[in-house]
């Protein structure tokens, strides 16, 4: 699909936009620049009226690819619209319905305004899809690196099989669910064992992989996360903290669910 004026493209190696907001050209882009990221890349948006983007199933006939290999998915299943003020909306034009927190579903034909900052969209076809946005404030926080600056990495490192049982272990959170916890030991192996790929997860197995990742902060210089810093029904809590807070963990991860690890 064609850009209009303002619009950028995202490569598919953009970092989530939970904790980053990509340069436009070098600098921070406009107030209530709009970007939006699928599984495949997506495009930043200046807000400007009457300005479209497409989200669905009919690649490369609209702007962001959704679930380009799943039949429950409308070939052109959202619209995101800008109106004369610089705002923006979400419009449903799909059959499934789209999940955005703190709200009610979205059902067909419905729309909803899109607030500032950070917002994550579900959509449950076959597997689960998440379409990232983010709506710029228009400046950089105070300690961010200059345009020119190399990009800095804050997040800890984790192989395929630890990041897979963190999401498990966490994923009420990542789906930004009401009243959000962490699942149980025995709920988080149940999880790990629907996954494709995966089979013989047992309580025991998925919290020795937990517990790895923490001993690994622990000798990095993370506290509260072990019995000896923390009141044991912290200690999840604290962890997560840990990883969302350094973009370890982010919402485009709750697609391991449903696809696996690969090989």
């Amino acid at each position: 699909m064609g850009r209009s004026p303002g619009m950028h493209v995202l490569d598919a190696h953009t970092p989530s936009l939970s904790h980053h907001e990509p340069l436009l050209d070098g600098r921070p882009a406009p107030a209530r620049t709009l970007f939006v990221l699928g599984e495949e890349g997506g495009y930043a948006a200046a807000p400007r009226p009457d300005t479209r983007l497409v989200l669905g199933r009919n690649t490369p006939d609209v702007h962001v690819s959704i679930g380009a290999r799943d039949w429950h998915v409308s070939r052109e299943h959202a619209v995101l619209r800008c109106q004369s003020d610089g705002s923006w909306v979400l419009r449903n034009g799909g059959r499934l319905p789209i999940r955005i927190p703190d709200a009610p579903a979205l059902l067909r034909e419905h729309e909803a305004p899109l607030p500032g900052g950070y917002t994550p969209l579900y959509i449950q076809g076959t597997r689960l899809h998440v379409v990232e946005l983010l709506i710029s404030t228009g400046h950089q926080a105070a300690d961010e690196a200059r345009p020119d600056a190399g990009t800095r990495d804050l997040s800890w490192p984790l192989n395929p099989r630890e990041r897979l049982v963190l999401v498990a272990l966490f994923q009420s959170y990542l789906l930004r669910a009401d009243e959000a916890h962490p699942l149980s030991w025995k709920e988080t192996s149940r999880w790990l064992n629907e996954v494709p790929g995966q089979r013989g997860w047992t309580d025991r197995k998925a919290e020795h992989v937990v517990d790895t990742v923490r001993r690994r902060l622990v000798a990095g210089g993370v506290g509260g996360i072990t019995a000896d810093s923390a009141h044991p029904e912290a200690i999840k809590h604290n962890l997560l903290r840990v990883l969302t807070e350094s973009a370890t963990l982010t919402p485009p991860d709750l697609r391991l669910l449903d696809t696996g690890i690969g090989e």
